[in-house]
């Protein structure tokens, strides 16, 4: 088991809610060190990168520098997120953290500030260490930074122990002396010593951590449905059904209750079948990874616009608007368009299906969906049902019905083999689900594991295809 971090928070206070518990505070600049050591933002769903943005942070640091009148950085920046399963509360407002799942736990939402301030602290080091500056293409990106920032540990740390020690000649090179606070929100379990609310704890990760990075998603969002991308998806949605269309949110803040980016993660299903996306000549980009559908809505959203503004797919109408034009996106968006009915249908049935090998009920993520209203609702089509399920359980069933897809020879079409609502009510599937519930078992019943493990989504396409010969 690997050293704890140590991180100091000033001015803190708690709240605690269900299984989670939140610590506010600002942590002195020094102690972003040690994270940036230890932590890589496999947790954050957006690779930082240098540019605009990390420049205004970096600008706003300087200026609380140089003020007179006080500083204004913790008020203008909304700080780092942070998440940790193991911690320890020590003297002087320091706490010790272990992130136990690298996947879900570290630095959740404020990549960007993590890179700014990671750029801006190496940079005074090697001034400080009279040594060259890398050159901005060789930190412009998250991955590329943390190699130059571990390759100049020891300039670092020497650099911090003469913040320290030797502030005045620091000083005097106008170099700085990280005196600034940076606003943190610390996410851990109301009881870390209770196995069901620390995997409770673990399983709203994933949810909070897509809440709060989906301000950047949604603005390219309203930026492609100003740019007509979603136009014939959305055309094809309330032709297949105008009540649910008027539910989906295509822009910020337009009052649906169903988020664009789900449905469009959905689509990559059918669309990863295309020969845009295929292996073979026509192939111009790769799809997203399968398990991105579920833990990679952001990753969706940026490949779909990828492929909407390809000049094979869409024309330019007036001055900033674009059409769709190739009939195998649109056949693939017509059967991502039944995708929600299919996905709630199987949500539906999936708990009995569970039962014919197993008692669904006592799974402790299923209790800890649980209401005191005693009800829950379908994701898409808010209908009712009697059980929560976990949704990491269901994405690869939805994706597996790639089975009963094909693209047509001829015309390169995407067509169902098969109507897929009579499928997905057969014995048939009912028995492949029965199939694919082992995984889950294999899984120890995690949903994030289920949800953004390959594997599953490989076990439920084969057992979809083998229910699909057999029907």
């Amino acid at each position: 088991m690997s050293d704890p971090i140590i991180v100091r928070l000033t001015q803190s206070a708690s709240q605690e809610v269900g299984s989670i518990k939140r610590i506010v505070g600002l942590m002195p600049a020094k102690f972003l060190v040690p994270l940036i050591d230890e932590l890589d933002l496999e947790a954050n769903p957006r690779n930082s990168k240098l540019g605009g943005v990390t420049q205004a942070i970096q600008n706003s640091i300087m200026e609380d520098e140089e003020s007179t009148t006080g500083p204004l950085f913790p008020f203008k920046s909304k700080g780092i997120l942070l998440a940790s399963s193991a911690y320890e509360v020590l003297d002087r407002g320091r706490f010790a953290l272990r992130f136990e799942d690298r996947e879900v736990e570290g630095i959740l939402d404020g990549g960007h500030n993590t890179l700014a301030i990671g750029a801006y602290i190496l940079g005074n080091a090697l001034r400080a260490a009279g040594s060259p500056l890398p050159r901005k293409s060789e930190i412009m990106i998250w991955q590329d930074f943390k190699q130059v920032w571990l390759s100049r540990k020891s300039e670092i740390a020497s650099y911090i122990d003469r913040t320290r020690n030797d502030s005045e000649t620091l000083k005097e090179k106008g170099i700085s002396l990280l005196d600034f606070l940076i606003p943190v929100e610390l996410l851990v379990p109301a009881d870390q010593d209770d196995p069901e609310d620390v995997e409770h704890y673990r399983s709203a990760l994933l949810e909070i951590c897509d809440a709060r990075n989906n301000n950047a998603e949604l603005s390219r969002g309203t930026k492609a449905d100003k740019e007509g991308l979603y136009d014939s998806f959305k055309a094809l949605v309330t032709e297949q059904d105008p009540e649910f269309a008027a539910t989906v949110s295509w822009k910020t803040n337009d009052g649906g209750i169903v988020s664009s980016r789900d449905l469009i993660a959905l689509a990559w299903i059918p669309l990863s079948l295309i020969s845009w996306v295929s292996e073979g000549p026509d192939k111009f980009m790769d799809a997203p990874s399968v398990t991105s559908i579920y833990s990679g809505k952001e990753k969706c959203l940026d490949k779909y616009c990828d492929l909407m503004l390809n000049d094979s797919i869409t024309k330019v109408v007036g001055e900033t608007r674009r059409e769709l034009k190739d009939e195998q996106v649109e056949s693939a968006l017509k059967i991502a368009a039944v995708l929600p009915e299919l996905f709630d249908r199987i949500y539906e049935l999936f708990p009995a299906c569970y039962n014919q090998q197993g008692k669904f009920g006592k799974i402790t993520a299923v209790k800890n969906m649980l209401n005191k209203r005693d009800t829950y609702l379908t994701p898409f089509y808010r209908r009712q049902v009697k059980k929560p399920v976990p949704s990491g359980y269901i994405y690869p069933l939805v994706s597996g019905l790639r089975a009963i897809m094909t693209r047509d020879d001829k015309t390169g079409r995407i067509e169902w083999t098969r109507d897929p609502l009579e499928f997905v009510d057969s014995e048939s599937f009912a028995n492949a689900v029965g199939q694919y519930c082992g995984v889950i078992q294999q899984s120890d019943y995690d949903p994030q594991k289920v949800g953004k493990g390959a594997f599953s989504y490989t076990a439920a396409e084969n057992a979809i295809k083998l229910a699909a010969l057999t029907s």
